[in-house]
């Protein structure tokens, strides 16, 4: 009985395994179609319901931590749609409340977000954005105190493809002219700037994103239009500090930036000037400029340096053009510019003289102007060639705007007869008087007044007797 009990129990033993091993497959099989169901119900939960989820419950939890995050501010967003297949969420309006500022927006879409990643809080924001893609219509930032606002009618940012692109931007105040100088005590500049297209190319987001550092390869304005009016009739500001130079502004970021090239193709430059409330002020205008600048940085060695070619019509008269070299890391304020002028009817310039100078050109017309100059710890060092003929100038009175009456006939004659130069052209010998550049910046001189100051020195040197 003994050996006839052993067979069985060995049998017995033999077919429980088979059993075990039949369970696990089955709980296996359980399992993948439980994670299965709870998947297709997540699918059809998304599908049938996301938009429910994401306007009921994940828009007000996005607006609280945002509240939360940022006190004093408050984020306001409209219905939102997500689209599984192209995993693009787009939010139909949106509103950036703070103390001093506020942003609208029309349409946000975004895709190709790792949302995943960004929920469970696995992921820097770069990772998480790394094949990200904007596209928002119609922003609209306003500064209520600064009385400025900002449009863009679209902006587009695509990661993958290191590209920024703005189209239709405009820079505007808020209020009118004359509404934005009475808020103002002092001397100020109204700006209004126009940019249909500026596009950036090569641009690092994922260092951008992790606040490493700014870097571009290019950046192009295409037509834009800048315009600045100075209200000389109220008083300067009394000096507080002096404004920062290029190489001080540029030290002044503390990541590194780098722009490889900047360009501005077709632009329009307008500077004007009253000195009379609510009068028309004078106009100084250059047309068609284009401009490119290299090797933009804060970075660098002692010979690193920023390179400015830019050319433009003046008064649609003559043509401007200019050539600059900025050192990036100097030990002092010091740069070097060059430039011409070509042939132009010198009268053209009234329309701005006339009204910020009380002064009139007569006649008088300019066959070639030519100048460099040099600037070391703020002195500027140079000369200007000029060949010109015929010039004849007219002191105006400052309250009337005419050369009328015997003060103003006897001071222009005086001015014609014993200071003007009233032609500078080449002798026999081929010289001609030269005028010298001598300027010392003044504390509240910015980079493009000190410039211009500097230059004109040297202006004056040529047409005096």
């Amino acid at each position: 009985m003994s050996n006839r009990g052993l067979p069985k129990h060995r049998v017995h033993k033999r077919a429980v395994k088979p059993g075990r091993k039949l369970s696990l497959r089955r709980l296996s099989a359980y399992v993948g179609l439980c994670l299965g169901a709870v998947v297709l119900a997540v699918v059809v939960l998304i599908l049938g319901f996301g938009g429910a989820i994401l306007n009921r419950y994940g828009k007000a939890k996005a607006e609280r931590a945002f509240a939360q995050a940022h006190p004093g501010c408050a984020l306001r967003i409209g219905e939102l749609v997500y689209t599984v297949s192209t995993n693009c969420l787009v939010a139909q309006s949106v509103t950036l409340s703070a103390t001093n500022s506020t942003l609208k927006v029309s349409r946000i879409s975004l895709t190709g977000v790792r949302w995943a990643r960004l929920l469970w809080g696995t992921a820097a924001l770069a990772d998480v954005l790394a094949k990200a893609s904007l596209d928002a219509t119609n922003l609209n930032v306003e500064f209520p105190q600064a009385q400025y606002g900002i449009r863009c009618a679209r902006l587009r940012a695509s990661v993958t493809d290191s590209e920024l692109i703005a189209e239709g931007t405009e820079l505007r105040t808020l209020v009118g002219d004359e509404e934005f100088f009475a808020a103002h005590e002092f001397r100020t500049t109204r700006f209004h700037v126009v940019v249909p297209e500026c596009r950036v190319l090569g641009l690092a987001y994922g260092e951008l994103l992790q606040g490493k550092s700014c870097r571009a390869g290019s950046v192009h304005f295409s037509q834009p239009s800048f315009e600045a009016l100075v209200n000389r009739d109220k008083p300067k500001q009394p000096f507080a500090k002096s404004p920062l130079m290029v190489h001080e502004a540029l030290a002044a970021i503390r990541q590194p930036l780098q722009v490889d090239s900047l360009s501005i193709t077709n632009g329009h430059l307008t500077y004007c000037e009253r000195v009379v409330a609510e009068a028309d002020p004078g106009v100084l205008t250059f047309a068609a400029v284009n401009m490119s600048i290299e090797g933009i940085a804060n970075r660098g060695d002692a010979s690193a340096a920023i390179l400015l070619r830019a050319q433009g019509d003046l008064m649609n008269a003559g043509t401007l053009k200019v050539l600059m070299t900025i050192p990036i890391t100097p030990a002092d304020f010091s740069f070097h510019y060059s430039g011409s002028l070509s042939a132009m009817d010198l009268t053209r310039l009234d329309a701005f003289l006339d009204i910020a100078e009380h002064t009139r050109i007569k006649s008088g017309s300019a066959q070639e102007v030519t100048f460099e100059v040099d600037v070391t710890a703020g002195q500027a060092r140079g000369r200007v060639r000029a060949i010109y003929k015929d010039l004849e100038m007219a002191l105006l009175d400052k309250q009337t705007g005419t050369e009328k009456g015997l003060d103003n006939r006897v001071a222009s004659f005086l001015m014609n007869a014993l200071k003007i130069r009233n032609s500078n052209t080449p002798d026999a010998a081929g010289l001609m008087k030269e005028g010298e550049v001598n300027y010392t910046r003044r504390p509240q001189d910015e980079f493009l007044q000190f410039a211009w100051f500097a230059l004109r020195t040297g202006v004056l040197d040529v047409i005096s007797q």
